[in-house]
């Protein structure tokens, strides 16, 4: 029976003094054992997924296991029935209006998550934040080029833009392969466009459009060397494939908890090492805008937000702790890679991710000859209710695999694709 006092630790509120909080909603299972042979079908039982559907579309918005889900909306009822309750010092900064406070706890688990210290990581509300906070942030002269790739999300190119038009710098786009060939291929590519004005480069870790996987860590040392900041949009590696910001070797990684790591929507992080963080400026600005004793809380303080999805994405990042994360990414990249296999066995595939795996993971793009994304997204949903995202008339679908899916599912998406091209 869970006791009041194991409740409020349950929400992180055991410091408060709160008359009552019952639980409202059915905890989730314990985890399995890891030797259990149904692990990846009993972890499947802690999300709350539909079973007469399948998802296939983490690289768009994710799947919040139950306790994320317990954990979001317990904090939500609680608020509003305990509210005066609520801690109202800025002493405790852990619990202290949401927006106000330093959030240290999550932070050093984000920190855990990428290998970086809780004090060159702030809390954002997603990527694109994340992005323009840097943008905005960094000080730049006209004829300055920022250089990223023809193949970025349009919330990481826009805050260069707004940059290019407002203050004269030169916005630079160098095509790139899909699919990418190798490594050494994309590697040229990138460096070979690299110029004495060129003082920013941003570049997605993971392509978020063919699902191909960079080699940042060589691209970062050899910007290093010509002085160039570089940013790395993590929109779609963070609880899908292993970060390690300190090997990685770049200045500032952005990332999003809402796709892959299962958290609520609105959660994010931007990391700026700790050298180069006080260059930047803050963009919203509160009390500590210009406070560099934790240069993270300076940009965590952007004001009042939505606690209770804080909560939800503590949870989250506890999930997969506990699960472990190299057994999450093992998971997802073994799925991804049945899926691939699978598909290069049909000649009338064309495959958009890289055809050399150490360059793949769980996204895999592709389409089927003759047909448009948007067709091919509807049938695999009439024939088989999946759930796939369309990737554009000519790229055909972005289908992604996670920990909640199954060789099952992997192996009927194969047999609609093939019966589609019989």
């Amino acid at each position: 029976m869970t006791t009041r006092r194991n409740a409020l630790k349950s929400l992180g509120l055991a410091t408060l003094a709160i008359p009552s909080l019952a639980a409202t909603i059915d905890s989730a299972p314990a985890l399995p054992r890891t030797n259990d042979p149904q692990y990846w079908k009993k972890i499947r039982n802690q999300f709350m997924l539909a079973n007469n559907s399948v998802f296939f579309n983490p690289g768009t918005v994710g799947v919040m296991p139950k306790v994320v889900v317990n954990k979001m909306t317990d904090y939500v009822k609680y608020l509003a029935t305990h509210v005066a309750d609520w801690a109202y010092k800025d002493d405790n900064k852990e619990e202290f209006i949401s927006g106000y406070n330093n959030l240290l706890g999550l932070r050093t688990k984000v920190g855990k998550l990428i290998n970086a210290q809780a004090t060159e990581i702030a809390m954002t509300d997603n990527v694109t934040h994340g992005i323009s906070y840097l943008a905005n942030g960094i000080t730049l002269q006209a004829g300055d080029e920022v250089l990223t790739t023809n193949q970025e999300h349009p919330g990481g190119r826009g805050g260069w833009l707004v940059k290019e038009k407002r203050f004269g710098v030169l916005f630079k786009e160098v095509a790139i392969g899909k699919p990418v060939k190798n490594a050494d291929e994309v590697y040229q590519q990138i460096v070979n466009a690299f110029t004495p004005k060129t003082k920013v480069l941003m570049i997605s870790h993971l392509i978020s459009g063919s699902g191909a996987i960079l080699p940042v860590k060589e691209i970062c040392a050899e910007a290093s060397k010509r002085g160039i900041f570089t940013i790395l949009d993590g929109a779609q590696t963070i609880g899908h494939i292993k970060v390690d910001v300190k090997d990685i070797g770049c200045d500032a990684y952005v990332g999003c908890f809402h796709k892959w790591v299962g958290a609520p929507h609105g959660t994010g992080f931007m990391y700026v090492r700790q050298d180069k963080m006080k260059e930047i400026w803050t963009t919203v600005a509160s009390a500590r805008w210009d406070n560099h004793e934790d240069e993270g809380f300076r940009f965590t303080q952007r004001g009042t937000g939505n606690f209770a999805v804080l909560k939800g994405l503590d949870a989250a990042l506890d999930f997969i702790f506990e699960i472990g994360t190299e057994k999450v990414y093992n998971r997802i990249k073994f799925l991804g890679e049945r899926l691939r296999k699978g598909l290069k066995q049909n000649p009338k595939v064309k495959i958009f991710s890289p055809a050399d795996e150490s360059l793949c993971a769980g996204i895999t793009v592709y389409n089927i000859e003759g047909m448009t994304g948007s067709k091919l997204q509807d049938e695999f949903w009439n024939r088989g209710r999946m759930r796939p995202r369309a990737s554009g008339d000519v790229f055909g679908v972005r289908h992604c695999t996670h920990i909640f899916n199954s060789e099952e599912e992997i192996d009927k998406a194969l047999a609609i694709v093939k019966t589609l091209t019989s």
